[in-house]
Parts: C-alpha cells; structure tokens; sequence
C-alpha cells in the first residue's frame, strides 16, 4: 500500500490510526525511528511512547524535523504483531500511530493495538 503523505496526514488522528491498522493487517511493513543507540522513545507525561508510520517517507519527515540523526527503520510485519508489540506490552512501552509533524496522533496501548490488529 503506497500513502500520498499530504492527503494521509490531512486526515484525523482517529482516521490514520483506522488506516495504520488496515496496512497492517493486509500485511503491510511499518516504520519507526532508530539510531545507533536504539529506537526513539518519547515521553508522553509518564508514558513512554514508540512513535509508528506506515511508510518509510514519513518516519524520515519526522526525524529530520524533530529528531536529528535518526532515520527509519522498518518493521516486518511479522515481527511487529509476533514480537514487537507482545515485547512492548511487556515493557509498559505505548504506540504512537503515525504522529503528524504537530506530533498528534493516537497514543495506544501495545495491546489494546494488537487486539485491534488481530481483531
């Protein structure tokens, strides 16, 4: 699934989370933001966050606008369901999904994301 970055970041929170879950359920790849140390995490009051994208395009925007030296890394989607998101549940850590360059989006347990996934 190809995402025109303009139109996908003009819709509601609510909506790009609706269509982050659709990609990856059809199978699609996902993207978050690494450098040499590991991924970013942000934190969100007491909440640490794992920001995601459905595209590589968008998780490099976000990066070279408010995370220099990092770059996106993808994601199978196999390991994203099988492994990242039980390990992440595990470690308290939340999902931001495909936060816009105002950084809004929706922030959701690992869980309650898996479930959404697999539901």
């Amino acid at each position: 699934m190809t995402f025109d970055n303009t139109a996908f970041f003009r819709e509601t929170s609510q909506k790009r989370y609706d269509l982050f879950v659709s990609h990856i359920k059809s199978g699609g790849t996902c993207y978050t933001l690494a450098d040499t140390e590991g991924c970013l995490n942000v934190t969100i009051g007491s909440e640490r966050v794992l920001p995601v994208w459905p595209s590589e395009d968008m998780a490099n925007e976000w990066a070279k606008a408010e995370h220099e030296g990092f770059s996106a890394l993808d994601v199978s989607n196999e390991s994203f369901v099988d492994i990242w998101l039980p390990g992440m549940s595990n470690d308290g850590v939340s999902v931001g999904i495909a936060p816009n360059m105002a950084g809004e989006g929706i922030v959701v347990q690992a869980a309650e994301l898996l479930q959404d996934i697999q539901g």
